[in-house]
């Protein structure tokens, strides 16, 4: 639990301004980060529990850990909710129309 409190609190919030302001990584990138997490987790071992099992809730055995793959779409798309917004009238999206 701890490794992945030190993934979420520091390797993450490190992640989220490449993946909003640049485009999608490929799947390369994103397939090489998991695996990079996972090696922290298990101290370069091979895996003990299966990976989806860590990225499901507490309640049913897991660890809450972030999907990398998920988490781009997300970032992604809190910009299209942002755009579409009615109430925002912010300068960058009147340059955007």
């Amino acid at each position: 639990m701890g490794k992945v409190t030190v993934i979420k609190t520091f390797a993450i919030p490190k992640l989220m301004y490449p993946f909003t302001v640049f485009e999608n990584p490929n799947i390369t990138i994103c397939n090489n980060l998991t695996t990079e997490i996972f090696k922290f987790i298990w101290d370069n071992k091979p895996d003990k529990i299966k990976r989806d099992i860590l990225y499901q809730k507490y309640e049913y055995g897991g660890l809450k850990l972030t999907k990398i793959e998920n988490l781009i779409n997300t970032v992604k798309a809190g910009w299209a909710k942002r755009y579409l917004d009615q109430n925002n009238k912010n300068s960058w999206k009147n340059s955007l129309i």
